[in-house]
Formats: C-alpha cells, sequence, structure tokens
C-alpha cells in the first residue's frame, strides 16, 4: 500500500488541503500519516522578542503551561483530522513531532515512516513573506529524495 505523509500546519487553510488528501489517497489506495511539526526551542529558553524587539523574561513555570496546553490543543486538532479521514474509510493516523527546524523534521519523518509521496499545501505568500519565512514547499522538493506533491491551498475564510 502507498503511504502519504502530509504535511499539515493548522492553519485555516488546512480544510482544503484534507478535502485534496482524502480525493488523492482513495484514488491512489493509500495510507495517510498527517504530521504537525511544532517548535518549542526558543520558547523553552524562556525569553521572548521578535525582529529586534527587547528580549523578556518569562517564568519557567507559566511557560511550560503555555507550550503544554499549546501542545495539547494541537494534538487535539490532528487527531480531530485523523479521526476525520479515518470515518471517510482511510487509513490514517496524526502526528505530532517536536522538531527546531520544519524542513530536515519532515525529511526525518518520511524516512522513518517510509513514505512514498511527502504532501504539502501551499499558501501564495508575497515576496517580502517568502525572504522572511522561505517556503518549506521549496526546500522539501529541493532537499527530498522522494517525490514531494505540492498543493496549492487558500484559507477558508468564515
Amino acid at each position: 500500500m502507498m503511504k502519504l505523509l502530509v504535511c499539515v500546519d493548522l492553519s485555516s487553510s488546512m480544510p482544503n488541503l484534507l478535502t485534496y488528501t482524502k480525493q488523492l489517497a482513495k484514488s491512489l489506495n493509500a495510507s495517510v500519516c498527517l504530521l504537525h511539526v511544532t517548535d518549542a526551542q526558543d520558547e523553552m529558553l524562556g525569553y521572548g522578542g521578535v525582529f529586534g524587539e527587547f528580549p523578556l523574561y518569562i517564568d519557567p513555570k507559566e511557560l511550560r503551561q503555555e507550550i503544554a496546553t499549546r501542545f495539547k490543543h494541537e494534538h487535539q486538532q490532528l487527531l480531530a483530522c485523523s479521526q476525520q479521514l479515518q470515518a471517510d474509510g482511510l487509513s490514517c493516523i496524526g502526528l505530532l513531532v517536536n522538531g527546531a527546524t520544519v524542513v530536515p523534521t519532515i525529511l526525518k519523518e518520511a524516512q522513518k515512516h517510509q513514505a512514498d509521496i511527502i504532501v504539502v499545501g501551499s499558501e501564495h505568500k508575497g515576496l517580502l513573506m517568502t525572504l522572511v519565512e522561505g517556503s518549506t514547499s521549496k526546500s522539501l522538493i529541493g532537499q527530498a529524495d522522494i517525490p514531494v506533491l505540492v498543493v496549492p491551498v487558500k484559507a477558508v475564510t468564515a
């Protein structure tokens, strides 16, 4: 059976990616591993500050609680997505992984789970955001040794 590693960011565009994933997995008779890479490395240091702001000390106890709460929420979202695909008749697992760098973590998990294809959603970013954040999909295409399918998705507006 073919295995799809589907990278999800839990954003508002995720339902569109899941719809496409369901169609793809059914047409290929593939199993699905939903992967969300979360990062708490900078937060674990106990300091905040973005784009030149002064670092702000954060109480480590409060910080651990906030991270645990966020992980729990992300895990619940991932579980709900996985259960939704299972209800649609697919073999699906959800995987929440802590990784300092997204692309190497995705590649490691793809190898670990013997994925045949990496599926990633991509929203069109402006030039500035691409320069600041980079492009996960472009990095995956350049570094992966298995096919990477980039699905154009748009955020769902309420």
